[in-house]
């Protein structure tokens, strides 16, 4: 079973080493712990410093005692043990203050997924900005009226009140009667009913039975169109959002998301991320490997005998399962197959194979970088001269058509920020190819313009082209290579950027 690897800068770890990345076990000082949104992290007790990384809502960091300036902040900065400065406006020392009581919870970086994570099912679902009311809920929530108000007693009723008005008015409406005849008569044109009438209102896009068909056009900007006091922005189905606590009102359950806002849980069904990770090459495991993907759930090796044309199933492995491989291929009846570590043979169609490609030009020894090979679907991650775990991820998606065209770039660049979670979200380019929200993409590593490698929970399709761009990982894949690759992240933080003096490492991207 495959272990993060000790974070860099930790002790007796390889890579660049960020001192005081933790507080020592014996911590007796104060913690900061953040209360605004977000709060940066700088190099020196200034907005106008080098911004190193930040904290989030929630997140706790060990402090000094007194502040250092008060520079643009009057509650003073805080210099973290970790290194770097922090306004103190954005957080408390006071840990029994309200606004830490009702923080967002910090990542769980121990589970499978940081947060639990929901996906909405319906267009034009709500995120309230508060809890609402039950009218609130009727003005923004239409859906939640039921067909049948109109009871046969209001039916009833409303017909005798109907009644009633009608013998009132029948000797008014006599004489407009008799005026319309009289015009007529006289040549001149009435105005028909469907020109008298009041236009119908537009239907909200999330109203209209033919929005299916035309999704692609629809804009983020716009989900926020009818946005007030109370509502937010309304969601698209497929949309995600990171769920940081569950509760009951009203009759109701409801989510707050990460994000502070509020979302019916009827509306959504929670989902978890594929467990599928790589393997740790050690001396049980070497390159090359592979992994069993596609459709089947489960493929067999065989014994042949190209002397006698025979050809016998030896063992079976199931879908994702790692095969250890000798590199050596032969075809066999217009097949071409693969040899496995234990001499039997699988189809080559099968399994997705590591292959590398040259190591970088002035590689330092120990140093930790990450080789991407889109046409195997694979990734390795290296120290120095040497792999240490392999997996398979799904590229962005390639078409001959350019609105659709999605691939991923392919070239040498280093890990300019990493974040435990950030949201991505995009609108749809083409026919077919819808408007996107996925809040808090867990261990999301930028390496080149908005493209990254990234944890992926909403699908499980790795050896497969998948994204818009980006390398998908498996969760547990994602979360090793974020722990694996420089610039080490803090204790408390939730994201850092890479600096000249603590470089992100190497990502190399090629065919």
């Amino acid at each position: 079973m495959a272990v993060a690897p000790t974070p860099a800068g930790s002790e007796g770890a390889p890579g660049i080493a960020v001192p005081g990345s933790a507080p020592p076990a014996d911590y007796k000082g104060p913690w900061l712990a953040i209360t605004a949104s977000a709060a940066g992290v700088y190099g020196e007790p200034s907005f106008e410093g080098k911004k190193l990384g930040y904290l989030r809502n929630g997140g706790r960091v060990a402090v000094e005692a007194n502040t250092v300036s008060k520079k643009s902040c009057t509650a003073g900065w805080y210099k973290l043990i970790s290194g770097g400065f922090v306004c103190g406006n954005l957080g408390t020392t006071d840990l029994n203050h309200p606004d830490v009581k009702f923080a967002t919870q910090a990542p769980n970086l121990d589970d499978v997924l940081p947060y639990p994570y929901a996906r909405n099912a319906k267009n034009g679902t709500p995120l309230y900005k508060s809890v609402p009311s039950r009218e609130q809920m009727d003005k923004y929530e239409p859906y939640l009226h039921a067909k049948a108000d109109d009871t046969d007693s209001d039916d009833a009723s409303s017909a005798k009140k109907s009644r009633k008005s009608n013998d009132a008015d029948a000797g008014a409406a006599a004489l407009p009667a008799r005026l319309d005849a009289a015009l007529a008569d006289a040549g001149v044109a009435l105005p028909t009913a469907q020109e008298t009438a009041d236009p119908e209102p537009e239907k909200p896009w999330w109203q209209r039975d033919d929005m299916k068909d035309h999704m692609n056009e629809l804009k983020l900007d716009q989900l926020s169109e009818d946005s007030d006091a109370i509502l937010a922005k309304r969601m698209v189905s497929g949309f995600y959002v990171a769920v940081d606590k569950t509760f009951k009102w009203n009759g109701r359950s409801w989510y707050k998301t990460t994000r502070g806002l509020v979302a019916p849980s009827d509306r959504f069904w929670q989902t978890s991320g594929s467990k599928f990770k790589g393997v740790e090459l050690t001396s049980d495991w070497k390159l090359p490997m592979g992994f069993v993907f596609g459709g089947n759930k489960a493929i067999s090796s065989y014994t042949i005998d190209a002397g006698s044309s025979s050809i016998k199933p030896a063992k079976t492995y199931d879908h994702f399962a790692p095969v250890q491989l000798t590199g050596k291929e032969q075809d066999f009846h217009g097949t071409t197959y693969t040899e496995t570590g234990d001499g039997s043979w699988v189809k080559r169609s099968q399994v997705r194979s590591t292959s590398p490609g040259p190591l970088p030009v002035d590689l330092k020894p120990n140093e930790r970088w990450i080789d991407v090979n889109l046409t195997t679907q694979t990734v390795v991650a290296f120290e120095g001269e040497r792999p240490i775990y392999a997996t398979m991820i799904s590229s962005g998606r390639e078409s001959k058509i350019k609105d659709k065209d999605h691939r991923t770039p392919t070239g040498e660049w280093r890990i300019r920020e990493k974040h435990i979670t950030t949201t991505m979200d995009g609108d749809g380019t083409a026919a077919g190819d819808l408007p996107y929200s996925i809040e808090d993409v867990p261990y999301v590593m930028y390496f080149f313009r908005s493209y990254a490698l990234h944890g992926a929970f909403w699908h499980a399709n790795f050896g497969s082209q998948m994204s818009h761009g980006c390398v998908n990982l498996s969760p547990l894949d994602a979360k090793y290579l974020f722990f694996f690759a420089d610039p080490p992240l803090p204790s408390g933080w939730h994201g850092v950027h890479a600096t000249d003096t603590s470089p992100g490492s190497r990502v190399i991207v090629h065919l």
